[in-house]
């Protein structure tokens, strides 16, 4: 009895434990029963697409895969070349000399160029100062130099550059010199330190896996390759030819000898087709995918979140899709940036995952550091202009947004958010808000170095049609006239004794304490000997804020 009733104890808690599941399993059923035909359509459309895209995946991932391959046989090959053949490696030899002869000489234009273009609009007579080469405020510089010098693996025997160049499309590319060039539309889209240091590490690469040496010789090696593949096939075909026929007359004579040597020289072909292959790689492709593995392993091995890699590659697709002139430079095409980014999640969950939560667990991960918060003010701010004045209108509007943002008291970063918007604005609120903008800019503009804005400041008065603000209007007017051809007369040359970053460095003086000082006209004694403490720099009370960048007038 005992036993009976402890079985039906154990027969009732089963019961009342599987009750739960047992309905849920029930109304999953009837779940499945009830749904409708428009449903039932959408869910197998959903299961083909995802489908689908899982194939699409592995296509690409076998695709990646055997490239690699191809691109290390023929690396193999060209390197066991070069050590055994020396008319081949006299050839690699010169072929290499003279890129870094070319690429010296791109890297004295690009870091002695001081050249100045000017722009006259049709409009308003503006002088657009076109900016040299490279980005002129010295603590960018600095700092984006510095940040590219930590990735640089202990073991490198070469010695590297890191520098930006002013153009607002996005791109970054080496020099076999072991210069490194970003532009400043690339830095400009990038949320973090951690993503910089990828972009940098992304183009060192190429420079460390002595990649240029390689775009020398392995399109020699190939043609040398493809030959010896040709021979290897012809030489099977023959055996097989030759094998085919003395079979052929064992069986059958003479029309046998010929019919099998056809049949042989067929299958040798056959066959050493699949075991000389010819090589057709395409090796730019295969050194951006060993430049993402670098890179992914440099930031990690930094302490960088690497998990900010694919979010770069989510910016930069955006950034395609909406201008497509943002793939001409960095990572090429929308498709070239979706595997990049599928390849490095790949990576973060697979290859990469272990370190990376060892460093998670340690809380050694860094997404950034102040320093690079405080110096994209003024780098988007100038990019910003620049984007501008080449008609890409959106990353115009959001840099210059961002840069007044965090730099309030630009009146550059106003003058030119103000500009933006009333260029493309189209609702009541944009136009407005460029108005307060320009008003904004003028009062902060209390070096009066930027004339434009009275220009500016003078169309709204006249627009307005207020009483009382003709005068206002005139006098704007005429402080534009005077201070337009003073800053003609500076950017003509017609005083070459100062520093072509002349506006940076005032600027600096600003973020110092200083905001009106001027250098004299040349002969004219220093104004500093005379002048009130609180424009002489040196008595200036610092101020905590980011370095300033060159300014168009």
């Amino acid at each position: 009895m005992r036993t009976h009733r402890t079985l039906f104890a154990l027969l009732l808690t089963l019961t009342l434990t599987q009750a739960p599941l047992l309905r849920a399993s029930a109304q999953g059923a009837a779940g499945q029963q009830a749904e409708s035909p428009e449903e039932k359509k959408l869910r197998e459309q959903q299961d083909k697409a995802k489908k689908k895209e899982e194939e699409r995946k592995e296509k690409e991932s076998k695709a990646r895969e055997k490239e690699a391959k191809k691109y290390n046989t023929l690396k193999d090959f060209a390197e066991d070349l070069y050590a055994s053949d020396v008319e081949f490696h006299e050839q690699v030899d010169r072929a290499y000399q003279d890129l870094q002869i070319e690429d010296m000489r791109t890297a004295r234009r690009i870091n002695t160029s001081h050249s100045k273009e000017y722009l006259e609009t049709e409009n308003e007579g503006e002088a657009l100062k076109l900016r040299r080469s490279l980005y002129e405020n010295p603590r960018v510089a600095d700092y984006v130099n510095r940040l590219g010098q930590r990735i640089v693996p202990d073991d490198s025997d070469k010695l590297y550059a890191f520098k930006i160049v002013v153009h607002p499309v996005p791109s970054a590319f080496t020099l076999s010199t072991g210069t490194i060039l970003v532009s400043t539309g690339m830095i400009s889209l990038l949320d973090n330190e951690a993503q910089l240091s990828y972009v940098l590490a992304h183009e060192l690469a190429h420079v460390y896996k002595d990649h240029w040496r390689l775009k020398v010789m392995m399109p020699l090696a190939e043609q040398e390759y493809n030959e010896r593949q040709e021979k290897k096939r012809a030489m099977w075909a023959g055996i097989f030819g030759a094998a085919g026929a003395a079979l052929g007359a064992a069986v059958n004579g003479g029309a046998g000898a010929q019919y099998g040597a056809i049949s042989g020289l067929t299958a040798g072909y056959v066959i050493s087709n699949v075991w000389s292959r010819k090589l057709a790689t395409d090796w730019n492709v295969a050194q951006e995918n060993e430049a993402d593995d670098f890179a992914l392993k440099a930031v990690l091995d930094r302490s960088y979140d690497p998990q900010e890699v694919p979010k770069l590659y989510e910016v930069l697709a955006r950034e395609a899709r909406s201008d497509s002139r943002a793939q001409l430079g960095f990572l090429g095409n929308t498709t070239r940036i979706r595997e990049r980014r599928e390849y490095s999640q790949r990576q973060l969950g697979g290859a990469l995952q272990g370190r990376y939560q060892e460093l998670v667990g340690a809380g050694k991960l860094v997404g950034t550091s102040p320093e690079f918060n405080l110096i994209m003010a003024e780098l988007k701010r100038d990019n910003g202009i620049e984007a501008f004045y080449s008609d890409m209108f959106k990353m115009a509007k959001t840099n210059l947004q961002q840069a007044h943002t965090l730099r309030s008291d630009d009146p550059l970063a106003a003058y030119y958010y103000a500009r933006v918007l009333k260029q493309v604005g189209r609702s009541k609120d944009e136009l407005e808000q460029a108005e307060q903008l320009i008003l904004t800019a003028v009062r902060l503009d209390s070096r009066q170095s930027i004339p434009d804005i009275q220009l500016h400041r003078a169309l709204l008065l006249i627009e307005s049609r207020e009483a009382g603000q003709q005068a206002e209007a005139v006098q704007s007017l005429k402080q534009y006239i005077l201070g337009y051809q003073k800053r003609r007369m500076e950017m003509r040359g017609a005083d070459e004794t100062l520093p072509p970053n002349v506006d940076i460095l005032y600027d600096y003086m600003r973020l110092l304490g200083d905001k009106s000082w001027r250098a004299p006209a040349p002969g004219a004694r220093p104004a500093f000997a005379n002048a009130p403490a609180e424009s002489h720099p040196a008595a200036a009370a610092p101020v905590k804020a980011s370095a300033p960048a060159q300014k168009r007038p």
